[in-house]
């Protein structure tokens, strides 16, 4: 019989009676697209296997299954999965004598993707294992994956296989809808096609659709009552804040025009690109232009006005420098001075990232808020508890909502905790950091360093080999104005290219994935990357026990240490499945690469 998903899937009995050739063939098939000389290990593994299992007679009626390609995993598949109805054995070989790094983290993320999104999977235990072909040395455990020499593999599984009378069953397991939640690019593309979004019990734990429906429900009333409505919304890094947005002024169940605004050029970028389409997209600047300068009389067509990145939403002095003096408020001011002009039902949603306020004019934050309902008070606020002070000590009405502040982060689906443990590493909290990267680490979120940048490339170019459908890309401060000299070229201020650089792979020029330029945090905010390596700079070190700032001259800013402090927020916060940090070899970045080491961070 033959199994959907995999090279070639069968019980060990008829594994073992079945001519290496056929399997081979099957394999070959299966794998049309790899080089042939990727089948001769596989011919000496079958051999090495066959030897080691036919004794073990108790284990015929298990499962085998090679290059099981599970669903949207970007090219990722293991190369053995041995199925007992209560045990998996996620097994990969290697045509070396000795692991080495990114094999443990290879075999890991196998046992990560496999827990979070296969269904039969997630109440399983599942063992990763490391077969080396020329390993000689007795077995061991290193960061929970055994390492095994061929024939010690029948012993690992008498030990760890308990005698099952049921067969698993082969064909549920390799058709069972294994669903990894989509990037951020991937689920506009999925929302703006009126495609459903995979049913992830991340998302559903992060609250997500009872969010929207919450959302949905007071757009509903607020277009019956035709009364102003402010949503807010905040939440970590990665909560899925943008996410809702996007859900929001595509759904189908809103009968009012809307539009997802944001002041985040680089994200607005990226989503016209994959959307291939500014309809509903737009920059918070153009829309304001359009609006409150070029026609000043003009009605307002959306009923529904969705402000990514609120937090970055620019106070007066900003806003009367980017728009030349004709404009005279707050952004946030501006929106709700809109209500004038709109005789029937707004509402405004601002999604707020607390604690990512990058530039010069952000650090307002909520007070922007507070003042604009203040001049405005024609409209009610619904937003979390933690925000409730600043507009009720104002003598604001405002409604709580918990629902709307999203507390995890579906980003980084192996490690909800990695928000937190970067707050610690920011903090100063250096022994709550390094407690924290172990349940990180353990989650399988891969936290990994190096001096060296070509060692660093190597390693994310050996990870993210084949794996088409996923993102790397280099990252580094603004402030590090060095940072050429040690091999990180940061693109140009006015980039025309950010689509290029986070949707495609690196057989596009502009492609992030090839490594060649970096982006800092202006151009990766509300973005991320599946695996992405981070520069960092002279701007921010370790000192005395502290973290220290060295910025030059500042701008027109409140507090430059805290925009610093950030910016790394930020850069440190958008990989989905790992970091890897490249610290230059300078020495007044000596104590910095020893301190991140302490919070975690492991060497290459």
């Amino acid at each position: 019989m033959e199994f959907k998903n995999c090279g070639w899937a069968g019980y060990v009995k008829d594994f073992i009676s079945k001519p290496n050739e056929e399997i081979v063939s099957s394999l070959s098939s299966f794998l049309r697209e790899e080089r042939s000389e990727q089948i001769f290990p596989w011919d000496r593994s079958i051999s090495a296997l066959k030897e080691n299992l036919v004794d073990l007679k108790e284990i015929y009626d298990c499962a085998l299954i090679f290059e099981y390609d599970y669903p949207r995993s970007g090219g990722k598949r293991p190369d053995l999965i041995f199925l007992n109805n209560g045990t998996v054995l996620v097994i990969e070989f290697k045509n070396r004598v000795e692991p080495e790094t990114v094999d443990f983290d290879q075999v890991l993320g196998y046992v990560r993707d496999l827990t979070e999104y296969h269904p039969i999977a997630r109440d399983k235990k599942l063992i990763p294992i490391l077969i080396p072909i020329g390993f000689d040395r007795p077995y061991y455990e290193s960061k929970g994956v055994y390492v095994l020499k061929p024939k010690d593999l029948p012993l690992f599984i008498r030990n760890n296989i308990k005698k099952s009378n049921n067969l698993s069953d082969i064909k549920i397991w390799t058709e069972s809808p294994c669903e990894p939640l989509p990037s951020l690019i991937e689920s506009a593309k999925l929302i703006f096609h009126r495609k459903p979004l995979p049913n992830i019990k991340q998302a559903q734990s992060a609250k997500i659709p009872e969010v929207l429906n919450r959302i949905e429900k007071i757009i509903q009333k607020s277009t019956n009552d035709k009364t102003k409505k402010i949503i807010l919304i905040t939440g970590v890094p990665g909560a899925g804040k943008t996410l809702v947005g996007l859900q929001v002024v595509h759904s189908k169940n809103i009968s009012v025009p809307s539009i997802f605004l944001s002041g985040n050029g680089p994200l607005v970028q990226v989503l016209q690109y994959e959307l291939e389409s500014k309809v509903m997209v737009s920059q918070m600047k153009s829309f304001l232009q359009d609006l409150w300068i070029k026609h000043k009389d003009k009605s307002v067509r959306e009923k529904v006005i969705v402000f990514d990145e609120a937090q970055r939403a620019w106070d007066r002095d900003r806003i009367l420098e980017k728009h030349w003096g004709k404009l005279a408020d707050s952004e946030p001011g501006l929106l709700l001075g809109l209500s004038n002009r709109v005789k029937d039902s707004l509402v405004v949603i601002a999604l707020i990232g607390e604690g990512q306020e990058i530039h010069a004019g952000e650090e307002s934050g909520i007070k922007n808020w507070v003042d604009a309902v203040r001049e405005n008070p024609i409209w009610e606020v619904i937003g979390p508890k933690h925000l409730s002070n600043h507009f009720l000590n104002n003598s604001i009405k405002y409604e709580i909502e918990e629902l709307f502040h999203l507390t995890n982060s579906i980003r980084n689906i192996r490690a909800i905790d990695t928000s937190k443990w970067v707050n610690f590493i920011l903090d100063g909290n250096i022994n709550e950091a390094s407690i924290l990267s172990e349940k990180i680490k353990k989650d399988g979120y891969h936290l990994r360093i190096s001096r060296d940048i070509e060692i660093s490339k190597n390693y994310i170019n050996d990870i993210m080999k084949d794996r088409n459908i996923k993102r790397s890309g280099i990252l580094v401060s603004s402030k590090f104005r060095k940072s050429e000299e040690y091999g990180i070229k940061p693109v140009r201020n006015q980039y025309y290219y950010y689509g290029e650089w986070y949707s495609e792979n690196n057989q596009n020029k502009h492609s992030g994935s090839k490594l060649k330029e970096a982006v800092s945090e202006f151009g990766c905010q509300g973005l991320e990357l599946d695996l992405p390596l981070l520069c960092w700079g002279t701007d921010f070190f370790w000192s005395n026990n502290k973290w220290n700032v060295k910025v030059g001259k500042p701008r027109k800013v409140k507090d430059p240490n805290n925009l610093r402090i950030n910016a790394y927020r930020v850069l440190m916060t958008r990989g989905r499945e790992g970091l890897l940090v490249f610290v230059p070899k300078i020495s007044d970045l000596d104590n910095t690469y020893n301190i991140l080491l302490k919070v975690g961070f492991e060497n290459i």
